[in-house]
């Protein structure tokens, strides 16, 4: 039992050492992040994020404008050029 007496009176008399490593591990990433984080990286992550966000959200209305310009274009493929056929030919007689 005195070994483990020994063992239990040493790591009282520490002063925390685990707890001391994660305290200077913490403040060591703080300065690293500190380091890496500046006011050129915030801009340039910012832009990217911006621009991302436009190609998504831009995609979207993209296919919807090609739905509506396939209808628009079938649309004058059929109706406008019958009309405009048929004024030709019947109201202007025009062969």
């Amino acid at each position: 039992m005195s070994k483990n007496s020994k063992k239990t009176s040493t790591l009282l008399t520490q002063k925390n050492p685990p707890v001391q490593k994660l305290r200077e591990k913490t403040a060591a990433l703080g300065t690293s992040v500190k380091k890496k984080v500046n006011t050129d990286n915030v801009i340039d992550f910012s832009v990217d994020v911006g621009i991302v966000a436009f190609d998504v959200l831009s995609s979207p209305i993209l296919i919807i404008v090609r739905i509506v310009r396939y209808y628009i274009k079938k649309f004058i493929n059929k109706y406008l050029k019958k009309y405009i056929k048929w004024f030709v030919h019947k109201v202007l007689r025009i062969k």
